[in-house]
């Protein structure tokens, strides 16, 4: 005959209990993955940060190159801008400037006139004169305290303040 621990154990996998042997079993597996888990998190946390070192070497290096870049347009920029410069010189020395001299001369003239007028016209004094108003001496045409009444419309030459007074009137007559 077998004995009680065989028969335990054969009753167990039929009911599907879990025995010793399967659950030492089942804790060397947890272990084995915790170990394999986490040379797996360190290897990928190992090749992050060297992939984010490299991130940084390149983003500076694009930083230079842009920096130079720019270093360049502006100094292309200022040079177009002298040489613009220049050549309106240059346009504004051959075009005869005696006509704008003639034009600054006039409105210069016209500016001392104007000037001149506006001392004249400060340095004369003139009198303020201020208008009398006409006096009434009519006096309160009503109470100030009593309230105002309206006064009625007449609808006929008979008098009445309102159709329905007519009305009374016409049948009582």
């Amino acid at each position: 005959m077998a004995n009680a621990k065989e028969t335990l154990e054969k009753i167990a996998k039929a009911i599907g209990i879990v025995t010793d042997n399967v659950a030492d079993s089942i804790k060397e597996t947890v272990e084995d993955v915790a170990e394999n888990v986490g040379e797996a998190v360190d290897n990928t946390v190992e090749a992050v940060e060297e992939t984010i070192e490299d991130v940084k070497e390149t983003i500076e290096d694009v930083v230079d190159d842009v920096k130079e870049v720019v270093s360049d347009v502006v100094e292309t920029a200022g040079e177009a801008i002298e040489d613009a410069g220049e050549s309106v010189k240059e346009v504004a020395e051959a075009i005869d400037p005696t006509p704008q001299e003639d034009r600054v001369k006039e409105l210069e003239s016209q500016i001392d006139e104007l000037k001149n007028i506006l001392k004249e016209a400060l340095e004369t004094k003139t009198e303020e004169v201020t208008p009398e108003l006409p006096v009434d001496d009519k006096g309160l045409t009503h109470s100030p305290e009593k309230a105002v009444e309206k006064k009625s419309v007449k609808i006929s030459k008979k008098g009445g303040s309102s159709i329905i007074d007519n009305v009374f009137k016409y049948i009582n007559n």
